[in-house]
Formats: C-alpha cells, sequence, structure tokens
C-alpha cells in the first residue's frame, strides 16, 4: 500500500513540471542585438592642410557595417556633434572613404568656418536609416576666399596736382581673416594697377606691405602709375586697381596667391617734371670748340622769353645762337652784359662758372659768376679743397648733387666764397642766410637746393654706381667711370652715363667703386646679374642707362 502511494505521487508531479514548462515557453521572447555599424577612429586625429600639396590625401577614414552587402555610403561633415546642419563629402560603396588636401580644405571653408587652426570637424557615416557614431577631427586650414577691398569704390575720383605731390591722396585698405588668425603666417600684399579691361597683362605695382591692411599713395606715386598704365599727362582716365595675397611655403617654395576683385578709380594726372628746355644755347671756344660738341642748353623761367644757362666756361670766346646752326645767332658789343645784337660780335669771358641770362623780349643778357656748393668738416675740412658744387637739374628747378659725406657738420654756400652762405637755424629743411650749421652723419646723399624758396633735403641712398673694366680702368687701376640719376625720371631708380669712351675689352658695373655689389649680364640680353658675366666692349664712346627700379629685373641699355 505504501509502494503505491509513492507512484502516485511521482506521477502528479511529473504532471505539475509538464504544464509549468508549457507556461514558461509561451511567455519567453528571444531578440538578437543589431548587427554593428561603428566609423573607426583614425590613427591621427590632428590635420595640418598644406596648400603646397593639394592633391595629397587630407584623411582617411573606415567603418565596419556587419550588413554589408554593397549599400551605398554617405560620408557627412559638421562642425558640432549634434550635426545640426550636415554637409555630403562624399559618397562610396567600399568601407573606407579619403579626400584630398584640396577638396578637404574647400568644404571647410566653404561650410562658413572663419577660424584656420583648431578647427573642429566632426564626421559619420550615412547608409539607409542607419547612422554611424561620429568621430572628431582638429584640422588647420588655409584661406581660400581673397581679401575685400574697403576704402576705395568704383567710380572714386582722385585730381592729383604737383603742388600736392607728397601729400596722400587715396588710402586703401582689406578685410582678410587670415589676418585675425593664429597661424604664424607671412601675406605679403602687392598692390597692382591697370588700364581697364586688360587683364592686369601689364600690371603696375604701386606698393608692397607684409602682415598689415591698408597702404597709403602719395599723389607723385599714384600719378606714376597712372601715366606707366596709359593714361596722358594732364588728362583724366580710368585706372583698375587690385590687391594680390601671396603666402610662400618655406619648404616647398610654393606660392598661396589669392587675387582681390578689381576696383576702378578716375585719376586725373599731372606732368612730373618740368619741361624747361629750349632750343637756344651757348656756343664758342669757351663753351664748345665753336660747335665741336652740343651747344651748353639755356633753359626757360617763369617768364615767357626769360632764358637762363648755367655754365661752366674756359678762357675764351662765347656767343649764343638757335638749334645749335648759325641761322639765328645773337652776339654783345659788352661782355659783361648789356645789348644784343643779331649777328653781334663775339663775347670774352675767363674759366669759371656762370650764370647767363637772356632776355629775347628785350634782347639783353647778363652774366655773373654761379656756383652752388656743400663746405663743411663733413665734406672738405671747411673749404681746404674746393666745394662739392651742385648741378642744375631742369626737370624739378632745384640744384642737386650726389655727395659722401662723414660725419660732421655742413653748410652751402656760393662760388666757393663766404660772402653768401647758407645754414638752417631750425634744422627743418629751409635755408637761412648765414645760418647754423647742418649736423650730419656718414653716407651717400642726394642733395637738393630749391633757390626759389631756400627749402633743401638731403636724401641718403647705399649706392652710386660707376663701370668698371679693362675696357675702362684696368679693372679699378683709376676710379671708376661715375654714373649719376636720371633726374628726368623722379620715382624711378635710373642712372645715366654719358659719352664714356671705351677700348676693346670687358666691363661690369659696381656700386660705390667696390667689389661687394657688383652686375654683369649672364646670357647678354640686356639684363644684370648680381656677380654676372662680363660684357664684351668695342672700343668707342657710349652712353648707359641703368634701371634699378625693380631689383628682381634690372636692364641695361647702350648707345
Amino acid at each position: 500500500m505504501n509502494i503505491n502511494l509513492k507512484r502516485l505521487s511521482y506521477l502528479l508531479l511529473s504532471f505539475t513540471l509538464l504544464f509549468g514548462s508549457c507556461d514558461v515557453e509561451d511567455s519567453l521572447t528571444i531578440t538578437k542585438p543589431d548587427a554593428e555599424f561603428v566609423l573607426n577612429t583614425p590613427g591621427i586625429s590632428t590635420i595640418f592642410l598644406n596648400f603646397a600639396l593639394p592633391d595629397n590625401p587630407a584623411f582617411t577614414i573606415s567603418w565596419k557595417d556587419q550588413l554589408s552587402s554593397g549599400p551605398e555610403y554617405t560620408i557627412e561633415m559638421a562642425t558640432d556633434s549634434d550635426f545640426t546642419t550636415p554637409s555630403v563629402l562624399g559618397t562610396t560603396i567600399n568601407s573606407n572613404f579619403s579626400m584630398t588636401v584640396k577638396d578637404f580644405n574647400d568644404a571647410i571653408n566653404n561650410s562658413g568656418i572663419t577660424n584656420f587652426r583648431d578647427v573642429a570637424v566632426y564626421m559619420r557615416i550615412k547608409t539607409a536609416s542607419r547612422v554611424s557614431n561620429n568621430i572628431l577631427m582638429l584640422v588647420t586650414t588655409y584661406p581660400v576666399n581673397p581679401p575685400t577691398i574697403t576704402g576705395v569704390a568704383d567710380g572714386d575720383t582722385f585730381v592729383l596736382t604737383l603742388a600736392n605731390n607728397d601729400a596722400i591722396a587715396l588710402t586703401i585698405g582689406w578685410e582678410d581673416a587670415i589676418l585675425n588668425s593664429s597661424l604664424n603666417l607671412d601675406i605679403e600684399y602687392i598692390l597692382e594697377a591697370a588700364l581697364p579691361n586688360t587683364a592686369f597683362a601689364a600690371p603696375i605695382e604701386l606698393a608692397k606691405v607684409q602682415n598689415t591692411n591698408t597702404i597709403s599713395l602719395t599723389n607723385a606715386q599714384l600719378n606714376r602709375a597712372a601715366i606707366e598704365a596709359g593714361i596722358p599727362i594732364d588728362a583724366t582716365g580710368d585706372l583698375a586697381l587690385r590687391l594680390r595675397a601671396v603666402i610662400k611655403d618655406d619648404n616647398s617654395g610654393e606660392i598661396l596667391e589669392r587675387i582681390t576683385s578689381t576696383v576702378t578709380i578716375k585719376v586725373t594726372t599731372y606732368l612730373t617734371v618740368l619741361d624747361l628746355s629750349t632750343n637756344w644755347g651757348v656756343v664758342g671756344s669757351a663753351a664748345n670748340n665753336w660747335g665741336a660738341t652740343p651747344d651748353l642748353p639755356f633753359f626757360k623761367t617763369e617768364v615767357d622769353g626769360v632764358l637762363v644757362a648755367y655754365v661752366n666756361l674756359l678762357d675764351g670766346e662765347f656767343k649764343f645762337r638757335e638749334n645749335n646752326d648759325w641761322a639765328n645767332n645773337y652776339g654783345s658789343d659788352s661782355s659783361t652784359g648789356g645789348a644784343l645784337v643779331a649777328g653781334g660780335g663775339n663775347m670774352t669771358v675767363t674759366a669759371g662758372s656762370y650764370k647767363i641770362v637772356m632776355d629775347l623780349n628785350n634782347l639783353t643778357y647778363t652774366i655773373e659768376s654761379f656756383s652752388l656748393g656743400i663746405v663743411g668738416g663733413a665734406y672738405n675740412n671747411w673749404g681746404a679743397t674746393p666745394d662739392f658744387m651742385l648741378e642744375y637739374d631742369q626737370y624739378s628747378d632745384v640744384f642737386r648733387g650726389i655727395v659722401t659725406l662723414i660725419d660732421g657738420e655742413m653748410k652751402f654756400r656760393m662760388n666757393n666764397d663766404w660772402g653768401t652762405n647758407w645754414g638752417d637755424d631750425g634744422a627743418n629743411g629751409t635755408l637761412e642766410l648765414n645760418g647754423a650749421n647742418i649736423q650730419v652723419t656718414a653716407g651717400i646723399y642726394i642733395a637738393t637746393v630749391n633757390m626759389k624758396d631756400l627749402s633743401y633735403s638731403l636724401d641718403k641712398i647705399e649706392h652710386v654706381w660707376g663701370l668698371v673694366g679693362g675696357a675702362y680702368n684696368n679693372w679699378g687701376a683709376t676710379p671708376d667711370a661715375q654714373f649719376t640719376r636720371d633726374w628726368s625720371k623722379p620715382f624711378n631708380d635710373v642712372w645715366i652715363l654719358n659719352d664714356v669712351t671705351l677700348i676693346d675689352g670687358e666691363y661690369k658695373f659696381r656700386s660705390n667703386n667696390d667689389w661687394g655689389t657688383n652686375y654683369g649680364d649672364d646670357g647678354a640680353n640686356g639684363t644684370l646679374e648680381l656677380n654676372g658675366a662680363n660684357i664684351l666692349a668695342t672700343a668707342g664712346t657710349y652712353s648707359f642707362s641703368i634701371d634699378f627700379s625693380d631689383l628682381n629685373n634690372i636692364t641695361y641699355t647702350i648707345k
């Protein structure tokens, strides 16, 4: 009986377990995890975009997708982790994506970012309805957009005058985001001018600055550019301006250049040099061996018909004539001034420097000793040797000279004599009769004196150019043939040497009678190179002109 009860209990327990198991099975739901879609974090998260390597890959990203069966992936970029305004970098069916330096830089710039260092760039991948995680890169970019010109607008008018020659005529500015960045870059800005509709085929360089955002131009600078571009003198014309922003990669030498939009202004030009030339000259044994060389010139004055000549004469005779010809000539019965007579007698003179005034209105003339020189401890020990003589500059109606001075003091005086001398009491650039000594430091100067208002200037320069060689002075056995500035081109660094006699041989050009700075012509093409090749010469008399205005393109001519 007990056995049967045990068997019954076991049977009841089995039924209970069976029905309990069925209840569990009906209520259990089994879920599988989503397929993994992960954008891998790259090994490099800081990227420097170098404009010198535009086609190099800027980055490569990759991802894992367990459901990958050839879907198209879209690569998105944003400037915030929420991807508020995402932009598409590209698409691919692969599980990786690369982008060039240029394309990535353009994409970042086009997103409106204005800073350049440590730009936060978030990336993610999308396919169908799935989105990967995002990753962060810190990127240093380079500028794409050009600067924006300010301060000058199309149609602005500039009336330039000689009276305002040194006054500021135009100040141009620009906005460039790279200037406000923390990048350690040198940015060169070059202001250029040209006539409109010429595509700047032959631009005129107005000014060049670095790491700043303004350029100011004087009347003289803007006038020069307008005339060189093609606007006639004393006329009004359109002048196009543009700004080039240049960044150089020091390692490769590659250039990143951005050019602004063009601004077109109206400019009224003026004559930069005076036209004081005449057809009259001094002729005679005292002047030019009665015409063996051109007559010594007369120049116009502020009075029509009244001419002036500043001349060095020898012992002998002289007359005045027109056009280097005897058809129209004047002489006088007096050698000290007085009435002129057509075809009249010769006048006599002793050697010296003179100022001759010829009045064609009243047919009279005057002659007086005249020389303007520099004297002082800074030049000739206060007259122990002759003064340094200034020469008349017909293009500016002033007296000029290129002089080497030592530390000390100086004055200006007439005719190597203390009877008439000038100093500067206020050290203000204006001379006073018997005024104070002028203090100078050692150097080479362009000295200028305007006798009309007694203003003067001493402008320091580095070089006085000379011709040296076997064809002239046995490579420096005697002083070089000295050039002088071409005063007819006041805004260009042009030097001239007239009527120098050479023998068969070679020559070069050098500064200050020294080999430290010398130029030759490697290609015999009229362009000079520093330490360049010797230039061949055949015997004869020549005149030279060298233009140092552009040190990257120094040209010379021979006549």
